[in-house]
């Protein structure tokens, strides 16, 4: 080094070391939160976890830092002057990272780094692999009642004091009522339920109102959405042919289940392994399409080995997007660059996929692999369930008949299962039809045996008799296998696999739901908030790992998530209280008062434009056009000829696209059929994923080309038109029409501007459509469903104008 350089560190080093005794000793630093997150991104590419064996230098634990490497030390907390670290970031002649480097760090870093050093160089766990724990701030003296403080608002409240603001005022309940319907169903409210809430004077109105909205049928169909966007459904395999694929049930079953609010626990164990508890019955069986839900390809000439790898490397990686807030991928080739995650756990945690018995390739058939029967639609599925509920009940009694019975063979009956068990009672023939339950056994059986006639087949996980050998390939490459199998294990900075658990997917999942599991519960309820408000808590919902975000309100996150869990795994209940809390029902208006443009503080309510389904079926709602309908396969609107057929291979059997017509044409959003290779291109040009791969957080982009379909896509003029008809035939005069087109999409009447706005936007449609009346019926004749002949045409186009261009507008788009 040349003089001037050491005299520079020298001077730095007894500045923060040797500091007058007068001057108030700095802040200590927190090492995860301010130190890692530079180590992270601009040393440990070469100093990590995955150092080259060359590079004797580590800087990703405390016992490599401060090891001895030859007379120096990275970190010498005996002698923070001469710690290697300093002197080489520092250094004008050989700097650290190298000159020549992509990311270098900037003079902040350095004296960040250097302080650290000074302060001892001390470590700690990256605050993500830290189970979490409820810490309450100190209650705003505000003089409301503890109990009466939603707990959400404690700790926004704290943080937002910190910096000398507060909340924003309380939204309009009109903006409110839709806000909450928005972000728990996906649609807005009815006219009657609006009506009905603004009317309620009562002081729990609106909590009343909330809860109202997570008992409707359409919360779980809004919410599964989020899910499958997570697990990547779709409708067809994903690659090659593209083919159909059985899975929809499992769509179905993740709906139900979340209507039902089945704790979250359980709904993680039926999807790893419902298939490997005790006695499983149908749903537990669907829900194990999660397993089932990789890409697959039938090519001819593709390696049945290569794809049995690339399947469950799909899968280990979903999995750490999913529940575990990581990416895996890089250890497939090597150790993580970054977070604790070496190779050999990688393949420990595959394991644990890599014996299902499902060939490798796909044969491109629709339902290759282990299947089972299930319900073709909701409908099915709520009749299955109470003949269920009524099979239990015969088995009840049933037992406690054969109690009391003299020469009863109990052995065979408590070993049956339960649909062996209605079998023995309704065989004429069986030791059992002597029970008193005998015929309703017999009409039970015939009722069940009708209704799963009209069952389809759906896939399903299945372990192989005997495991499959686990091997670490080196590079990722299937064709070199390194040394001897791995056990089937999981990641060990996440906790210890629990003793007695098995070495299965069933005992993954004991790991992955235990109360000491550090990310699940917090990547779980990141989310949540994330749909909720906008963004997460967390705004790398994909990443907790070192790469990642810190949280806006870590204290605020770990609660949620010790919350969930104490809750028993009760979504309704935490979005019960979020939706409820003072910082969702803030007004979203911009504040000029206080500097948050990112809204990190949540110093105002949600704002942004709504995901491409709920886009769809508020204009399908609206218009009355929305079909109720609930379950079954994927439906196809319509659709640009020969998209499907440009893309696909010439062998596919989804290389057509057949619309369909009736009914079916109106479905919500959630069920149009997703083909992996090609989606709607309504869904995807409103940033919809191909679910090829995990998304757990969608972007959100402001296109012309948006507007340009808002405006012309076939489906959209044919909401446009019922909307303007439904609008005719409902109200009587123009400012009672504006009204209630007003109070549908924003739920609210128009405002004096709005009003003359459209209200001239009217009358240039009437005048150009009374001088061309040809043109108004082309316009109405767009879609297949009829129009009302009895409406005068040129009004009614004039009406379909007006609908057209305030269904396209923020009003209806943007939730705020």
């Amino acid at each position: 080094m040349k003089t001037s350089s050491i005299v520079i560190v020298a001077v730095t080093l007894l500045n923060l070391v040797d500091a007058p005794a007068a001057d108030p000793a700095p802040a200590a630093i927190d090492f995860s939160r301010e130190i890692l997150p530079v180590l992270s991104d601009k040393c440990f590419v070469c100093h990590g976890p995955d150092t080259d064996e060359d590079v004797a230098l580590r800087l990703d634990s405390y016992e490599a830092a401060t090891s001895d490497l030859g007379g120096y030390r990275a970190i010498d907390p005996d002698d923070p002057a001469s710690s290697e670290l300093v002197l080489r970031i520092l250094s004008e002649d050989d700097p650290m990272p190298p000159a020549e480097a992509e990311k270098q760090l900037t003079d902040a870093e350095k004296q960040l780094l250097a302080q650290w050093v000074a302060q001892g160089g001390e470590y700690s766990q990256h605050w993500a692999f830290i189970p979490p724990k409820k810490r309450l701030p100190a209650l705003p003296d505000d003089g409301d009642p503890q109990a009466e403080i939603n707990p959400i608002d404690w700790f926004v409240a704290a943080k937002q004091r910190g910096r000398s603001i507060d909340f924003a005022p309380e939204a309009a309940p009109e903006t409110l009522a839709r806000r909450a319907s928005l972000t728990l169903c996906g649609l807005p409210p009815e006219p009657e339920e609006l009506a009905e809430f603004l009317r309620d004077r009562r002081a729990d109105a609106y909590e009343r109102y909330v809860d109202r909205l997570l008992n409707k049928s359409s919360f779980g169909e809004h919410q599964a959405r989020h899910w499958l966007d997570a697990v990547r459904y779709g409708d067809t395999h994903g690659l090659h042919l593209d083919n159909r694929r059985g899975v929809y049930p499992y769509r179905d079953w993740v709906v139900s289940s979340l209507n039902a609010n089945l704790p979250l626990d359980d709904f993680i164990t039926w999807q790893l392994a419902g298939d490997l508890l005790p006695d499983p019955g149908m749903e537990q069986l669907v829900a194990t399409g999660y397993v089932r839900m990789n890409p697959t390809s039938g090519e001819g000439g593709a390696i049945e080995a290569e794809y049995q790898a690339k399947n469950n490397f799909d899968r280990t990686e979903n999995l750490g997007a999913v529940l575990l807030g990581m990416t895996l991928t890089c250890a497939r080739c090597h150790t993580h660059k970054y977070d604790p995650v070496p190779q050999t756990e990688y393949y420990r945690l595959m394991a644990f996929f890599n014996s299902t018995s499902e060939p490798a390739l796909d044969r491109n058939k629709y339902d290759y692999g282990p299947t089972t029967k299930a319900p073709s639609d909701q409908s099915q599925w709520a009749r299955w369930r109470l003949l269920n509920d009524r099979l239990e009940q015969l088995i009840h009694a049933a037992t406690d008949e054969l109690a009391n019975a003299a020469g009863a063979d109990r052995n065979a009956w408590t070993d049956a299962t339960d649909r062996e068990k209605l079998e023995s009672l309704a065989d004429p023939d069986s030791p059992f039809s002597s029970l008193s339950v005998h015929t309703e056994a017999t009409l039970l059986r015939l009722e069940l045996e009708s209704l799963e006639q009209g069952f389809t087949t759906t896939l399903v996980a299945k372990d192989l008799p005997t495991p499959r050998p686990t091997h670490v390939l080196s590079r990722g490459e299937y064709n070199r296998p390194i040394g001897d199998p791995v056990e089937p294990g999981v990641l060990t900075a996440m906790g210890d696999f629990p003793e007695g658990a098995p070495r299965n997917r069933l005992g993954l999942a004991h790991w992955l739901t235990s109360p000491n599991h550090p990310t699940v519960s917090r990547v779980l309820i990141n989310r949540v908030w994330q749909h909720t408000f906008g963004h997460g808590l967390v705004r790398t919902p994909e990443d907790f790992g070192l790469q990642g975000a810190y949280p806006t309100h870590p204290d605020l996150l770990d609660w949620l998530a010790v919350e969930l869990q104490e809750s028993g795994w009760d979504l309704k209940h935490m979005l019960r209280m979020m939706v409820t809390s003072r910082t969702f029902r803030q007004s979203s208006a911009w504040r000029e008062d206080v500097d948050d443009p990112e809204n990190r503080l949540w110093s105002r309510g949600p704002s942004y434009r709504l995901d491409a389904e709920v886009i769809r079926d508020i204009g399908l709602w609206s218009g009355n056009l929305l079909d109720p309908l609930m379950g079954g396969e994927g439906v196809k609107p319509y659709q640009p000829a020969g998209m499907w057929q440009a893309l696909a291979h010439p062998a596919s059997n989804t290389k057509k696209y057949e619309r369909d017509h009736g009914q079916r044409l109106y479905r919500r959003s959630l069920y149009v059929y997703w083909k992996r290779t090609s989606p709607h291109p309504m869904m995807t040009l409103f940033d919809a994923p191909d679910r090829e791969t995990s998304c757990v957080r969608r972007s959100r982009t402001s296109t012309a080309l948006q507007s340009l379909a808002l405006l012309n896509e076939t489906q959209r003029i044919e909401m446009a038109r019922m909307l303007g008809q439904r609008l005719m035939l409902q109200r009587s005069d123009v400012s009672s029409r504006m009204d209630l087109l007003f109070r549908l999409l924003a739920s609210r009447g128009p405002s004096q501007t709005e009003a003359e706005a459209f209200e001239e936007l009217l009358q240039k449609m009437l005048q150009r459509y009374r001088g061309n009346v040809d043109d108004a019926r082309a316009l109405l004749s767009i879609g297949d469903i009829a129009r009302d002949e009895s409406l005068d045409p040129a009004e009614h186009a004039a009406w379909t104008q007006v609908a057209l261009t305030l269904l396209a507008s923020d009003l209806a788009i943007i939730l705020y």
